[in-house]
């Protein structure tokens, strides 16, 4: 069995500045994880499928319908989810139509794989090695803050675990507006 999900990332300028939000949660928490990840905001959650049949997960990738247009992705400020033992701390985009539009079609497509069918939009900058106690300290520090991140989604691409990283092993250009 591997591991597979769906994401979009922002370009590489953005995701180099987001880096750095992510290396001081690292550096003063302790929360490494996120650093060492790729900054991107999840479609789809990991799930499980037999890598024999990978075959068929990026099939459905390639031919699921997507009529989304590209479209601006916005990140105005922090949030969290504060659950006891894995506290996390995200940059949290503007609620769009486009945003939910993508999710609802790359969801219908995929849904075959039984994977957990929320979504709540995030970009990760703090999770799993982020201690509770760390937690607070950084969310008394960062709950007021905001950023102005705005980029564009061109693509959405999905990746598979590898040697304990995630790699692009396909991916969907959005189609253009006619």
């Amino acid at each position: 069995m591997s591991l597979y999900f769906i994401a979009f990332e922002p370009p590489p300028e953005v995701s180099d500045e987001i880096r750095l939000i992510a290396k001081d949660f690292a550096v003063r928490f302790g929360a490494e994880r996120a650093y060492n990840s790729f900054p991107h905001i999840t479609l789809i959650p990991p799930f499980s499928f037999d890598e024999q049949n990978e075959s068929e997960v990026v099939g459905k990738f390639m031919k699921m319908i997507l009529t989304v247009n590209p479209f601006w992705m916005r990140l105005t400020g922090y949030n969290c989810f504060n659950k006891p033992q894995n506290p996390v701390i995200y940059l949290e985009p503007e609620s769009n139509k486009e945003l939910q539009k993508i999710y609802s079609e790359t969801n219908s497509a995929m849904s075959a794989f039984n994977y957990a069918g929320h979504f709540h939009p995030h970009l990760t900058v703090a999770f799993r090695d982020l201690s509770p106690e760390a937690f607070l300290k950084a969310w008394e520090q960062y709950c007021s803050k905001k950023v102005d991140f705005n980029f564009p989604v061109e693509k959405i691409s999905l990746y598979k675990h590898l040697h304990g990283k995630w790699h692009p092993i396909a991916y969907r250009d959005l189609p253009s507006a006619k």
